[in-house]
């Protein structure tokens, strides 16, 4: 469970690097987008500057106990999360299910549990345990030759359709998706044959039609106002219009830090969580834009690394998993936020505010670390 100081050496520094200066960025970003100049320095009021975004004090408290989450997945070693990453699903479902039962509504939507001190979101967590289920399950059973079948199939796809009707019914079409998408990224990488494939493709189209009649009208309307926002401009079409103003706005350098009129005249919905890119769009302009995404494009890129390095198979798969998360976080809000994908409530991973999704992203950062550190000393161990 700690860590052998004989694996320091195979320590990865520039992914450490990069899962810091992540959200450090973000916090600069966040403290503009929640800017009030009329509230009171609360959690970190012992600092000698005056905190005027509640916004940021928040997310600043939430990645200190982030990075003590880093440390503890920085100390978990292969062996041991396969031993209990059946038990850590199995808990990240039953609270899934308890949000069902007895979680607290905020716009319309049931997603989170309300312990008293903090609202913990479940979905979130279920991503983290969704990876390390299926891991230990495609490890211990690797496809044949040519890639798995159609019936081999399905064991691994019940472990995300289950949690994925879950998180619907809350409703959260955002995290169900991406739910789906992680587990469907992490079959690919190890293989489906050409035809069951192909068979699943047209499955999925076939079931197109039926899908749409079954989501909510808002869900159906925020599709619409995708290829039309001017359809309903004060309703589903204005967080689109609001963040495409804002994107352009910034132009190439952007408006200058915190002069940004869309987010301080708060004509920008949701500005410190879904669309927190819009203001770093509208403040930074489009070199910030670059200048963060080449910051992810290199995070994934060392994940990646992590993975082609390591010779265990379930320490191969997390870190895949942990890598197809962040990019379809990354590729479907800055997809929300420029108008090319619909809102569907994703956040920007480690840069929107957030205490449950800073948590598991920072734990699946240190379990990242540690697997790589360890791709050498658990050869042949799995």
């Amino acid at each position: 469970m700690f860590i052998d100081r004989r694996l320091l050496s195979q320590f990865d520094w520039p992914l450490l690097a990069l899962g810091l200066l992540i959200p450090l960025c973000g916090l600069v970003v966040l403290y503009s987008a929640g800017y009030d100049p009329d509230s009171a320095a609360g959690a970190i009021s012992w600092l000698p500057a005056s905190i005027r975004s509640i916004a940021f004090e928040k997310q600043a408290l939430f990645l200190v106990i982030g990075f003590l989450s880093l440390l503890v997945g920085l100390s978990c070693s292969p062996q041991f999360l396969s031993r209990y990453a059946y038990v850590v699903y199995s808990v990240c479902l039953v609270a899934l299910i308890a949000v069902l039962l007895i979680g607290s509504v905020s716009n319309g939507s049931r997603r989170w549990i309300n312990l008293g001190f903090v609202n913990l979101q479940p979905a979130e967590t279920m991503k983290l345990g969704l990876i390390l289920a299926l891991a230990r399950f495609l490890s211990k059973s690797p496809p044949r030759p040519g890639g798995y079948r159609l019936l081999q199939l399905v064991a691994p796809f019940s472990f995300f359709v289950f949690p994925m009707i879950l998180i619907m019914r809350q409703p959260d079409l955002g995290s169900a998706l991406s739910l789906g998408g992680i587990g469907f990224a992490m079959m690919l990488f190890m293989g489906i044959h050409t035809k069951s494939l192909l068979i699943m493709v047209l499955a999925v189209a076939s079931a197109l039609y039926p899908a749409w009649h079954a989501l909510h009208p808002y869900q159906q309307r925020r599709v619409e106002v995708l290829f039309n926002p001017n359809i309903d401009p004060r309703g589903s079409g204005y967080h689109i219009i609001q963040s495409k103003i804002a994107v352009g706005s910034g132009q190439a350098f952007g408006k200058g830090y915190m002069n940004g009129t869309q987010t301080q005249l708060e004509f920008l919905p949701e500005h410190t969580t879904d669309f927190v890119f819009s203001v770093l769009a509208e403040e930074w302009g489009f070199v910030g834009c670059v200048a963060v995404l080449s910051l992810y494009f290199l995070f994934i890129f060392r994940l990646l690394r992590v993975v082609s390095r390591s010779k265990d198979l379930f320490a191969a798969l997390v870190v895949f998993g942990i890598g197809s998360w962040f990019f379809l976080h990354v590729t479907i809000n800055i997809g929300m936020v420029v108008g090319i994908l619909p809102v569907v409530g994703i956040p920007l991973p480690l840069f929107s505010y957030g205490g449950s999704a800073v948590l598991s992203s920072m734990f699946s950062i240190g379990l990242a670390l540690g697997f790589g550190m360890r791709r050498l000393y658990y050869v042949g161990r799995s």
